[in-house]
């Protein structure tokens, strides 16, 4: 247990020593982008975005595969492909590597998939697993993998798709590899977020309402579609905005403001949701009633958790976020503190964008816990147990990663805020003095609203 504190009291150090000077103030939520409702026949060209970047050499997997099909599976990201026989004519080394996911709307991990150049002579089929606790603000059918041309322009592929709600997978069909990723061709912007007392926020539907329904083989030109900026979504019921929970909710149309109460509600998060106008035809499908729901944290700024379902602990980031840069990749920290406890979660090689990432246009990123090597990494000391909970558990001898995920719903520039929400099915926990046996477990879940400071 002496490790575990001392590593707590390096981490916090390492955050003060690389601190700014002065605390920033964060200043009250405003929509992340102006609200813009398309023109009826407006020509909506693919936009160019930036290419995914490597996070990390254990995010690696590879295989190789022949003229008698196989498949690649990587249980860490959630990927898995399926090359039938006859699909490639000689022995080829099949890979897959994590890459920040730069699609618009994108859900989770973008992949770098091998071997480049080469035509499949039958489709290849590739499948991702989604959360669908995390789906805030969006729906398993509006769900697609799309893919980067040469020319940066991310592509929904005319080809058999599909989402496997029971299995949770997102799966396409595709002749050829480059990177891939899955997107949220509509979502409830923001979709899920941390707001300060008394604050207020714009909520507005946002996405790709023409470009859910692309039937195949060919869609409407034949070709695949580029994947242009998303605009609003006026397909919206005015009628049907809702809310549960504090505070208070106007709609006016196509969007609705929420204010929150003066203080921190006793039930946390406070749900927004709105329907769409249906039936609705999603890739040859119709469904009949979809709502889109945002998650809404009304909290003051820090880190806050609970333990098991019990009452919310809130605990002050003075330090605010940060990202060091290090020999081995980009490392996320924040260290909340409070009378009784500390907090600590770091990333290491942590999957946003250069520049930063405002949910709504670039989308939310996940990552499951990890023990060793890239991936966020979670320590608490309570000193009212006492107890000490880590990110991972034992079972006699072996130690596994705790079920559950860190996720970033909004990650901005230096001064501007950082948002996201985790949960550890399985928290490893043990007393301070005894020998390094986690094999005790918690549930935690919390969010965090902090300021960037690095």
């Amino acid at each position: 247990m002496t490790k575990l504190y001392a590593l707590l009291l390096s981490l916090t150090l390492t955050a003060l020593s690389v601190g700014c000077k002065k605390d920033v103030d964060i200043l009250t939520p405003t929509p992340e982008d102006p609200i813009d409702v398309p023109t009826p026949g407006e020509p909506r060209p693919g936009k160019v975005c930036p290419v995914g970047t490597p996070l990390g050499d254990d995010s690696f997997v590879g295989t190789t595969i022949g003229p008698a099909g196989g498949k690649l599976t990587s249980t860490n990201l959630g990927l898995t492909i399926n090359v039938p026989a006859g699909a490639v004519e000689s022995t080829q080394t099949f890979s897959a590597e994590a890459i920040t996911n730069t699609v618009p709307q994108g859900l989770g991990l973008g992949f770098r998939l091998a071997p480049h150049g080469i035509t499949f002579k039958k489709p290849v089929t590739i499948s991702v697993r989604y959360n669908p606790k995390n789906l805030s603000g969006t729906f398993p059918q509006a769900l697609v993998m799309a893919y980067q041309s040469d020319k940066g322009i991310w592509r929904i592929p005319s080809t058999k798709r599909w989402v496997d709600t029971t299995a949770h997978t997102v799966n396409i069909e595709t002749t050829h590899f480059s990177d891939w990723a899955v997107m949220q061709r509509v979502v409830l912007v923001p979709a899920t977020t941390a707001l300060k007392p008394g604050a207020s926020l714009i909520l507005h539907a946002r996405g790709y309402p023409n470009e859910l329904d692309i039937p195949y083989p060919g869609g409407a030109s034949g070709t695949d579609v580029d994947i242009p900026e998303p605009e609003t979504v006026t397909l919206v019921d005015e009628t049907s905005w809702k809310y549960s929970g504090a505070g208070q909710l106007k709609p006016a149309i196509t969007t609705a403001t929420y204010t929150a109460p003066a203080t921190p509600p006793a039930r946390n998060p406070v749900s927004v949701s709105v329907k769409l106008k249906g039936p609705t035809v999603i890739d040859g499908n119709t469904v009949n009633e979809i709502w889109l729901v945002s998650n809404i944290y009304v909290a003051d700024e820090g880190i806050t958790y609970r333990i098991n379902g019990g009452p919310w602990v809130k605990t002050s980031v003075s330090q605010g976020g940060q990202i060091q840069m290090t020999d081995n990749g980009r490392v996320f920290l924040m260290v909340g503190a409070s009378i009784t406890t500390g907090i600590t979660i770091s990333n290491m090689n942590i999957p946003i964008p250069d520049g930063g990432m405002t949910e709504g246009t670039s989308g939310t990123y996940e990552q499951n816990w990890s023990k060793n090597g890239s991936g966020p990494k979670f320590l608490l000391s309570d000193n009212s147990g006492p107890y000490v909970y880590v990110n991972y558990y034992n079972i006699v001898e072996q130690t596994f990663d705790s079920p559950g995920s860190l996720v970033f719903s909004q990650f901005g520039k230096v001064g501007e805020p950082i948002i996201g929400t985790f949960l550890l099915e399985k928290a490893g926990r043990n007393r301070p003095g005894q020998k390094d046996d986690f094999s005790t477990t918690a549930v935690i879940d919390g969010f965090f609203r902090v300021t960037r400071t690095k």
